[in-house]
């Protein structure tokens, strides 16, 4: 479940770090399926990475949990994830849109979502490779 959640948020990551230059794209060029530009077919396809990735990240963290939780502990480990999904979602608003107003480009507040994303990720992995050995079975 470890690899599982470092990879999907990993794969989350990546593709909010590439908005922007999805975004930044030239809008002139070829239409494509039904008059959609290159550049808003690239924004669709990261977004449909980012919610696959984010869709199995979930559910993997709470098993993370779960695998780590100590005998009797069991029922916080399930609500701790859930906890700290809603503590980020209530301030990363505000620190991605005092972002948003600072920078002059477009989804300069996604690449810094998704390089935190990634910093998240590669802690995971490395937490997972550290105590990969740890497990009782």
């Amino acid at each position: 479940a470890r690899a599982t959640a470092a990879a999907s948020a990993a794969g989350a990551g990546a593709a909010l770090l590439l908005v922007p230059s999805v975004l930044a794209a030239p809008a002139g060029g070829a239409e494509a399926f039904g008059g959609a530009s290159a550049s808003g077919l690239g924004f669709c396809g990261l977004v449909l990475l980012w919610s696959v990735a984010v869709a199995a990240e979930g559910p993997a963290l709470v098993a993370v949990g779960q695998e780590l939780a100590p005998p009797g502990s069991e029922a916080t480990a399930l609500a701790l994830p859930r906890a700290v999904g809603d503590a980020v979602y209530i301030v990363a608003p505000f620190l991605l849109g005092t972002v948003a107003d600072a920078s002059p480009g477009l989804g300069v507040e996604c690449a810094v979502a998704g390089a935190a994303s990634l910093v998240g990720a590669a802690a995971l992995a490395a937490f997972a490779g550290s105590s990969a050995g740890d497990d009782d079975g």
